[in-house]
């Protein structure tokens, strides 16, 4: 598996670290539901499942984990979010088993990355304004409560509101880092064409896909966008979004790559499903090559 299908697939909650826990925890089929216990916090988690085991493993590395968002973060809302992207796929790279700390640092910006980018996505043009500007720290705990973040498939395991402030306010920082923004750019591509895609099986555009409903599984010789649809990984936004745009795909960047910028205009423009293959391959032909070799 190359790393963008593992990224694709998001094979990354699957792998084990070297404490035996896999990064997803309970988003993996893995996870023994060791230590879920009733959550002690304040609002809508109290007593609720909580995973405290995968809490205690993100504690136990907070410093490690909060230091490694200090040196990918950047002054914008963007570039925060291209850190937690960073961190998010590093593990692709990285020994296996994954270590501890990397564990807990990517257990930390998973909780972080998919609320970020849906208050990006929402805010077009926030982008290149301060993080703080976005949401500040002092009120991020209560729009994450409010907006149901902190609790169920979409957190590993909510931290105390102290940390949650922690992680926030360490991705704010005066410097422009040197990260490898190619998942960011992946991911976001995966918006495009799916949004696209989405958009043309509501018109009806079903006659390339002999037998295809909501709910099929791709098949062998299907267009490989049915593909795309189908996996879990951070695909799955889309399917999470009404009517997900392909343009929307720029809102989460300062300076949009050329390369998402010409897919997105690609899908825009296409009108079959082939199409949009064809738009696909020519953007995954222009990835590193470290990211599409086996």
């Amino acid at each position: 598996m190359t790393p963008l299908e593992a990224l694709v697939h998001d094979s990354l909650l699957d792998w084990i670290d070297t404490e035996g826990r896999p990064l997803g925890e309970s988003a993996s089929p893995l996870w023994d539901g060791e230590g879920e216990r009733a959550c002690p916090f304040a609002g809508s988690r109290r007593g609720r499942p909580m995973n405290t085991a995968a809490l205690a493993q993100v504690l136990a590395h907070r410093e490690q984990a909060l230091a490694a968002l200090r040196a990918a973060s950047g002054p914008t809302a963007g570039d925060a979010w291209l850190a937690t992207c960073a961190l998010r796929w590093a593990p692709l790279f990285g020994p296996r088993p994954v270590p501890a700390t990397d564990a807990a640092t990517f257990k930390t910006v998973l909780g972080i990355t998919r609320p970020l980018t849906s208050w990006l996505l929402l805010s077009p043009g926030s982008a290149g304004e301060p993080l703080h500007t976005l949401v500040p720290p002092g009120t991020v705990v209560d729009r994450l409560e409010h907006e149901g973040w902190l609790h169920g498939s979409r957190q590993v395991c909510a931290a105390p509101p102290e940390r949650i402030v922690e992680a926030w306010e360490a991705l704010v920082v005066p410097d422009i880092p040197e990260i490898d923004t190619t998942g960011a750019l992946v991911a976001s591509g995966l918006w495009a064409v799916l949004g696209q895609t989405r958009s043309l099986l509501r018109q009806g555009v079903l006659h390339e896909v002999p037998g295809w409903s909501p709910v099929a599984s791709p098949q062998p010789g299907w267009p490989a966008v049915t593909h795309l649809l189908a996996a879990r990984g951070p695909g799955s936004l889309v399917r999470e979004v009404p009517r997900f745009e392909p343009r929307w795909a720029r809102h989460v960047w300062v300076d949009v790559p050329p390369a998402l910028d010409a897919l997105v205009t690609a899908c825009e423009q296409s009108r079959t499903l082939s199409d949009l293959d064809g738009a696909w391959a020519a953007f995954v032909h222009a990835l590193p090559a470290a990211w599409t070799a086996t």
